[in-house]
């Protein structure tokens, strides 16, 4: 019997630390069982049809200065931007007429977007009648509440890493009020996201196990990895990027925890490896974000690198098809 075989008998419930230690690392034959199972997990619980989120890239001005980021706020060479209503409200009907039923509002970390919310999302919500996904950092229990008065469904709000002090070093902020964000953003009534990020400097295996204990914890409505990419004009530019099977794996792991989360295939796979959110999909994720902001705001989005894959419909349609899965048809 299977390393594979043994634990898919004993249950997940029953896993060590040092089992979740060996399923990060599983590679070959092994990772491919590990694989199998995220995949059974996902159908048992009627998981299978993928998830298509539309993603307007909204504004890339932060109040944060993560090391990782080039839209840090203290990158002096990157030039400002911030949507208008009726550029995010435009985009936003292109986002339905391609068949796409929520509309995914991503930006930096900064409360002036909050008086654009408050022009778009009831728009959004009511007129349009879409979902609403909103990922622009931590704001206070009373903005999640006002934002879903205003008819926002979800908010993502990634941890990175379960490490106080690695998170502090390359955030220069607090674990604990990340999480305290998250908390509130819950008790508001929205679904929440998080996750984390696999090769950070410093990070280590026992780092990453933490990560999907802290993960599953927090009982996401949706939860993704991503592999660290380097990023210029920021701290961490040299640093290698991050192990795309470890991010896999990590995937498989968390599905496999949490049943029915949706699960992400990131676009960061891609940019790594010919195929990757294929990967990503067969490794047990369920959701793919299309990228609709308009191509010359997309080279300011700097919360990726100059590397990024850009995720059109057509390539997110093709790689479901390559998967062997479907479009979900309902949000």
């Amino acid at each position: 019997m299977s390393i594979i075989e043994q634990m898919r008998k004993s249950g997940f419930e029953s896993l060590t630390d040092d089992d979740l230690l060996k399923l990060l690392t599983v590679e070959g034959e092994t990772q491919q069982e590990l694989f199998a199972w995220a995949r059974d997990v996902r159908r048992e619980n009627n998981c299978d049809d993928v998830l298509l989120r539309g993603v307007i890239e909204i504004s890339n001005v932060c109040n944060k200065n993560c090391d990782y980021c080039a839209m840090r706020s203290s990158n002096k060479d990157l030039d400002r931007y911030s949507m208008t209503a009726e550029e995010i409200l435009g985009i936003a009907r292109l986002i339905k007429e391609s068949g796409i039923q929520i509309v995914f509002l991503q930006g930096g970390q900064n409360p002036r977007n909050d008086t654009l919310l408050e022009q778009v999302i009831p728009v959004i919500r009511n007129e349009m009648k879409m979902g609403v996904l909103l990922c622009l950092g931590e704001r206070s229990q009373e903005v999640y509440e006002k934002f879903v008065k205003l008819g926002a469904v979800s908010y993502i709000l990634k941890f990175e890493t379960s490490e106080s002090e690695l998170y502090k070093e390359i955030t220069g902020s607090s674990l604990e009020n990340r999480l305290k964000a998250l908390t509130w953003a819950q008790s508001a009534g929205l679904q929440v996201g998080t996750g984390n990020i696999v090769g950070l400097a410093k990070q280590t295996l026992k780092s990453l196990v933490n990560d999907i204990r802290l993960g599953i914890s927090i009982r996401p409505d949706f939860i993704s990895s991503s592999p660290f990419i380097p990023n210029a004009h920021t701290p961490m530019e040299h640093q290698v990027h991050g192990n795309v099977n470890m991010t896999l794996n990590t995937l498989a792991i968390l599905r496999i925890a949490l049943k029915t989360a949706a699960i992400p295939s990131v676009s960061a796979l891609e940019s790594l490896v010919n195929d990757g959110q294929r990967m990503g999909l067969d490794a047990g994720a369920n959701v793919l974000t299309v990228n609709f902001t308009p191509k010359d705001t997309q080279s300011l989005y700097k919360i990726y690198s100059e590397r990024r894959f850009v995720v059109s419909l057509d390539h997110a349609l093709k790689t479901i098809d390559k998967a062997g899965l479907r479009v979900r048809k309902t949000a």
